[in-house]
């Protein structure tokens, strides 16, 4: 990736992954120190349908961008419930955190990685395809949203972010690119 490409995805591509991610979660205690949250008033059915429309999105949306960006610094789960490397496609144009400057796989033996798979495989069965059992792992935006959201926010910031010089919140809290 050259490095026009990669000035691309560290201003642009990542961040939209993140707002979409942290948008009314409480991140008041991460590297963002931002709580994304605004309740309009709801004066009528009309903008209580309004706004359940707007929420219903947003939720999935952050399923969609939290899995996006586990997988970008390498991780999922497999079939036995463990943290294992997400791999390119062979011929993709796949790309992972390890094809930046800086860029490395997230470290699959410590315990943050077990919480990125478990949040990997809820936010897949959760929204990306149809399923008929609801015992996958929890992914409430109180908790494990957030949390994985830290991990991964930390681990951006310790690798691609800091060898170009860069804040992520400085990236992603901005109102236009």
């Amino acid at each position: 990736m050259n490095a026009s490409e990669q000035t691309e995805w560290i201003a642009r591509h990542i961040p939209h992954r993140v707002r979409a991610a942290i948008a009314r979660l409480p991140m008041e205690h991460s590297l963002l120190r931002v709580k994304a949250c605004i309740d309009p008033e709801r004066r009528t059915d009309r903008d209580q349908i309004y706004w359940r429309c707007a929420t219903d999105s947003i939720w999935e949306g952050r399923l969609a961008a939290t899995r996006w960006l586990i997988e970008f610094v390498g991780i999922k789960r497999n079939e036995n419930g463990k943290a294992t490397e997400c791999r390119k496609r062979k011929g993709s144009k796949d790309v992972r955190i390890d094809d930046l400057d800086g860029g490395k796989l997230f470290n699959l033996s410590g315990p943050d990685a077990q919480l990125l798979a478990d949040v990997w495989k809820g936010c897949s069965q959760a929204s990306s395809h149809a399923t008929n059992e609801y015992n996958h792992p929890a992914v409430s935006d109180q908790k494990e949203l957030p949390d994985a959201l830290v991990i991964i926010l930390r681990h951006l910031q310790d690798t691609i972010y800091n060898q170009a010089g860069k804040k992520v919140s400085d990236c992603v809290l901005k109102s236009k690119d």
